[in-house]
């Protein structure tokens, strides 16, 4: 059978099919929760067809499902696998066990390097102080200097199904329709309460870097009509500081400030915000944090395609092999009443501490988006350690639902995920907000 007729019916045969997103209300999602998993899961190296998708139910949450829900569905079961850390990340996370502290507003106080909190301060905790915990380790978790992707796109797709394959140049090998596509080139670096560097007082010897966690740059390259529209953002060790976003306008010649409520707005027009890059890039003290329990979940950890690959009627769903790993659920409620979102809830993997999976409720409580994240696992070496730059969890993608309008965006890597070396001079020249109207 010719390979693209194969693609094809990945995603042709349900197309009647529309998201049931927004009829699962947070009470559905507490259920679920609480139900006790009676069944065996699935074993590894197992392939998982659309007459056989009761026995993934206890590891997909509901509105979800029915994402799974097409004849030519195929869920790919991988081994679950360790990623236990840089073993300079492991041994500052030892070294200052116990120093980590919640203080007034649950900031976190007296932070050096490494993970703040262990699972048994965690379960030991009230759910408030866990949930916070539980926030401060997915900030602090194991990243190295940060990240770079030179080349990433954000595909919109539309509300009407349709055949495929959509876009097999961009992995989209499922139906639907895409409506705009942006490019763009995104760099984080991180310059404090970095593990590795303990004989540099934990942070990189640049200016700057005793005030501030981390820096983003990402400069848009096309459709034309955002092409040279470029971000600098810049987070401060201060945890009720705002988020510095600078952004230059081509059209307008200059560079102007993005405010703290705009993070919540639609970026560039996608179904995500600002704080849904990743699941959750947010500031922790912007939000109330509950801990919710433990839930294994379907997950990718560790993709298998170079660039992520996406099916079904709307090519949303990740076509890849999944990982049963065990999350952290936490939900967090932006203390800024305006926020759209009523609440969201996270998916935390308890080793990683990334955000594998996160659902954002509406003020009613119903289901409004889910955030599907996509990773590629650390290299694997026989048994031995990884080198600095591969041994993190490399994003990969994300894919956005709008339940309510039935649209999407899909987030992919088309080049790969680098987890660079940075030198002071490279600090200076990427992340400087002077240098923004310089030209790149």
């Amino acid at each position: 059978m010719p390979f693209v007729y194969v693609l094809g019916l990945l995603g042709v045969s349900a197309f009647g099919i529309a998201s049931a997103g927004s009829d699962v209300s947070r009470g559905d999602l507490n259920s679920w929760l609480k139900q006790q998993i009676v069944i065996d899961p699935p074993v590894a190296g197992s392939v998982i067809d659309y007459e056989h998708l009761d026995t993934l139910k206890p590891w997909i949450p509901p509105g979800v499902t029915d994402e799974f829900q097409f004849p030519g569905v195929r869920v790919e079961i991988q081994e679950t696998l360790d990623y236990p850390g840089h073993h300079t990340y492991v041994e500052a996370s030892k070294r200052f066990r116990g120093q980590p502290l919640l203080g007034p507003g649950n900031q976190l106080e007296n932070y050096t390097a490494g993970m703040p909190f262990d699972d048994e301060q965690i379960r030991a905790a009230e759910p408030t102080e866990a949930g916070f915990m539980v926030a401060w380790n997915q900030i602090h978790r194991w990243q190295y200097t940060g990240y770079q992707v030179d080349e990433v796109t954000m595909t919109y797709i539309g509300d009407q199904p349709g055949n495929g394959p959509q876009d097999l140049d961009h992995g989209l090998i499922g139906g639907g329709t895409s409506t705009r596509r942006l490019t763009q080139t995104y760099h984080r670096v991180y310059l404090n309460n970095l593990a590795w560097l303990d004989g540099q007082n934990y942070r990189f010897d640049v200016p700057g870097s005793d005030t501030y966690f981390f820096k983003d740059y990402f400069a848009f390259l096309a459709p034309f009509d955002v092409k040279g529209t470029m971000f600098v953002v810049e987070r401060t060790l201060d945890p009720h500081a705002d988020d510095q976003v600078n952004i230059y306008s081509p059209t307008e010649r200059r560079v102007r400030r993005y405010s703290a409520k705009e993070r919540a707005d639609s970026f560039m027009g996608s179904t995500g915000t600002m704080d849904d890059f990743e699941g959750f890039s947010g500031r922790v003290l912007d939000y109330t944090w509950t801990y919710l329990g433990r839930r294994e979940l379907l997950s990718v950890a560790d993709s298998k395609h170079s660039v992520t690959q996406a099916f079904g009627p709307y090519s949303r769903l990740p076509y890849d092999r999944w990982q049963i790993r065990d999350c952290y659920v936490v939900e967090a409620k932006s203390t800024w009443d305006g926020h759209p979102y009523g609440s969201r809830v996270l998916f935390i993997d308890a080793q990683t501490f990334n955000v594998t999976f996160s659902m954002a409720f509406d003020h009613d409580s119903v289901l409004w988006k889910t955030f599907q994240t996509v990773f590629r696992g650390p290299a694997q070496q026989g048994g031995r350690e990884a080198p600095l730059h591969t041994s993190v969890p490399s994003w990969r993608g994300q894919l956005n639902i709008d339940h309510k309008s039935d649209t999407s965006t899909v987030v992919q890597g088309i080049t790969d995920t680098f987890h660079p070396a940075m030198d002071p001079s490279q600090i200076k020249r990427i992340f400087n907000v002077s240098n923004l109207t310089s030209g790149r």
